[in-house]
């Protein structure tokens, strides 16, 4: 399974405007709102996902995810915001990759296998740091892309 398979190139956000964890929820609503589900109702998702517990993995990213039955497809979003955020990750550090994922409710084995994807992903220092240092939306997917080809290839 590809995350690409889940996002676009225009599912990537850089310099996101938000300076609270509550501000990336919206944002990241939005960016998951399709005809199928609006942004509020994403970001309610989201919130009350948060609530459980905080989705910040460490070492400055964020998956936050939820799934609802209205839902027809999966889809992935990147935001990355343009300041810290605190997002009581579990290693107590600022957030600034912020993954949005949502998935439809009856697909549960989707779901976290997306999120394991992404955690995969990130974990590498380069992939990290090459999405903090993209100009554009189109290099940060090519890392994003790259990052998977590689990672499919050491299987």
């Amino acid at each position: 399974m590809l995350l690409t398979s889940y996002m676009a190139e225009q599912d990537v956000h850089l310099d996101v405007p938000a300076d609270t964890k509550d501000g990336v929820l919206h944002a990241a609503g939005d960016a998951l709102a399709r005809g199928d589900i609006s942004g509020a109702d994403v970001h309610a998702l989201l919130a009350q996902r948060e609530r459980v517990a905080s989705t910040g993995v460490g070492e400055g990213v964020a998956i936050p995810h939820a799934s609802d039955a209205g839902v027809t497809d999966a889809r992935v979003v990147l935001l990355r915001t343009a300041a810290d955020i605190d997002f009581d990750a579990v290693d107590g550090e600022p957030v600034r990759l912020v993954f949005g994922v949502l998935a439809p409710g009856a697909a549960a084995g989707l779901h976290l296998r997306l999120l394991a994807r992404i955690a995969r992903i990130v974990r590498t220092p380069a992939v990290r740091n090459g999405l903090l240092e993209a100009p554009n939306a189109q290099a940060a997917y090519s890392v994003l892309r790259d990052a998977e080809g590689r990672t499919a290839r050491r299987r």
